[in-house]
């Protein structure tokens, strides 16, 4: 009963958003508790959304999430996530999350994520950031939210890439 009437309230809401002439639209409020309650909710309300305008997807950042949205028509995201796992020591790479912190990266001189190009990944080993880590060095934050931004940034680029070859 509860989700039907979520749904009722989103197509009203649409319904009568859609009616002005809004720039683009947002989807956020409840998204549901787990990652297929989200896709079951994208399912239902991007169909309904606009397609000549942005559709935007409000505090959802995680890779799995994005994915399963540009699959479904969202345009944009924002979401403090890749920031925040950057502050708390882990690293977004092409073979998963990397927590620096780690006794298994104290000797690992290899580049942060070999297949980047960003800053971080040319200049400073997993060795050296778990060193700033287990040293309590304020720099390492920001070196980690640098390459978790430029992770997401590279990502991004690689869908609408897929997106503009009709791979997505």
């Amino acid at each position: 009963a509860a989700r039907t009437s979520a749904r009722r309230l989103r197509s009203l809401s649409v319904a009568t958003l859609a009616r002005w002439p809004f720039d683009g639209f947002c989807v956020g409020g409840s998204l549901g508790r787990d990652r297929s309650e989200l896709a079951a909710l994208l399912r239902y309300v991007m169909p309904l959304l606009p397609r000549e305008r942005p559709n935007h997807l409000l505090g959802i950042g995680d890779v799995e999430s994005i994915q399963v949205g540009v699959r479904l028509g969202v345009d944009t995201f924002d979401s403090c996530w890749p920031t925040r796992l950057g502050r708390h020591g882990t690293a977004l790479t092409r073979h998963g999350s990397l927590k620096v912190g780690q006794a298994r990266y104290r000797d690992d001189y290899g580049p942060l994520d070999a297949s980047c190009d960003g800053f971080v990944s040319s200049n400073h080993s997993r060795a050296y950031l778990h060193h700033l880590w287990r040293a309590k060095e304020p720099a390492v934050h920001g070196l980690l939210t640098l390459h978790n931004i430029k992770f997401m940034a590279d990502l991004m680029a690689d869908m609408r890439a897929k997106i503009w070859r009709d791979e997505l």
